[in-house]
């Protein structure tokens, strides 16, 4: 199975998930680039992902898992920033935005996935970002609130929004989009207000 056919499978979740057609229009721009495959350790652990998605995801899990390697697989932070461990166990590929294997200006759609027992900590970026779940689970944390997302569950970050995510017992495989300004930047670590000592 290729890219194309996952791209394929995410047009047809933005067309079922009222919260994707809600926050853009699928792109219009869409062109193929040549994108090298570049493996990381969370290429396989998304090739061996077992855990059910809903009937809306599930499409999409499937075509992702079967081509997973054919993906340009990336990690945005150091370890330094984040420990070796997490990055055994952590990685995205951009599906489709200004540097994906289909490019677009209008929209920024990626992949991304987390193993078992992480803490994603505080982190923002200038785009707009929508999350869902699409097999496993984790906790979504804002300064204003905290909610456990199951498979087919949505999280709306605003820009520059400070936000983190914790996995529990199982990984969690997710499809997020990013929009407006600063869609070809990246999330920068930090950026959680703590109260006065």
């Amino acid at each position: 199975m290729s890219l194309s056919q996952a791209l394929q499978a995410a047009c047809d979740l933005h067309s079922r998930l009222p919260a994707l057609r809600a926050f853009a229009p699928w792109p219009s721009d869409l062109e193929p680039a040549a994108l090298a495959p570049a493996a990381i350790p969370a290429q396989q652990q998304v090739a061996g992902f077992a855990l059910p998605g809903t009937p809306e995801t599930q499409p999409l899990i499937g075509t992702l898992r079967t081509a997973a390697g054919q993906a340009h697989w990336a990690q945005t932070y150091t370890e330094a920033e984040v420990g070796a461990h997490f990055l055994q166990n952590y990685g995205y590929f951009e599906l489709f935005g200004p540097t994906g294997h289909f490019r677009s200006t209008q929209l920024r759609g990626y992949i991304a996935y987390w193993g078992a027992g992480l803490r994603y900590d505080w982190h923002s970026h200038e785009a707009e970002e929508l999350y869902v779940v699409l097999g496993g689970g984790a906790e979504f944390l804002t300064e204003e609130s905290e909610c456990w997302l199951q498979a087919g569950g949505t999280r709306l970050h605003g820009g520059w929004q400070p936000h983190a995510m914790n996995t529990g017992a199982e990984p969690v495989l997710t499809y997020v989009l990013w929009r407006g300004a600063g869609l070809a930047g990246l999330p920068l670590m930090g950026g959680k207000r703590t109260a006065a000592a």
